[in-house]
């Protein structure tokens, strides 16, 4: 049975970001807004910049921990597992490549809704700095808490 189910697969699908925290070896912790790419398999793809302490962390200590909202339930779920870093080769232009028709659709999102709302969103940037890595992330285990707080679930 597969650590991310369906379900999870379908409620990430609909983020464009998740909550990643990692940790030095020492156990500093640190968390921070990822772009989500997918989720396929037992694997989630982000994409993040190599600025931060994030990337920082993954070169000392690969384990990491993603969580969510599902705002129409409220429900949380906290995803385990290991990053692996890919910044260049085949399956990173591959995702360059499908990022940017994501980032094109995000931008396109948030200008039709600026237009039905009213509100304007400053800028809509449709390109990203060139320095980022693509975080390949395998789920180790997932845990879905309910509205109370009760684990719910755990997978893995």
């Amino acid at each position: 049975m597969p650590t991310i189910t369906d379900k999870i697969a379908e409620l990430l699908e609909k983020r464009q970001f998740v909550s990643v925290a990692t940790a030095t070896l020492d156990g500093q912790p640190n968390t921070a807004p990822k772009f989500f790419f997918r989720a396929k398999g037992d694997f989630i793809y982000l994409i993040d910049y190599v600025l931060g302490k994030t990337v920082t962390n993954l070169k000392e200590n690969p384990r990491v921990s993603v969580s969510f909202m599902d705002m129409d339930s409220l429900e949380a779920y906290r995803l385990n597992g290991t990053a692996k870093m890919i910044g260049e080769g085949k399956i990173f232009a591959t995702i360059l490549k499908e990022w940017d028709r994501k980032l094109i659709k995000m931008a396109t999102n948030r200008v039709l809704e600026g237009v039905r709302s009213g509100k304007n969103h400053g800028h809509y940037e449709l390109e990203m700095g060139e320095k980022f890595i693509v975080l390949k992330i395998k789920i180790i285990n997932a845990v879905k808490i309910g509205r109370r707080g009760d684990i719910w679930k755990e997978v893995g």
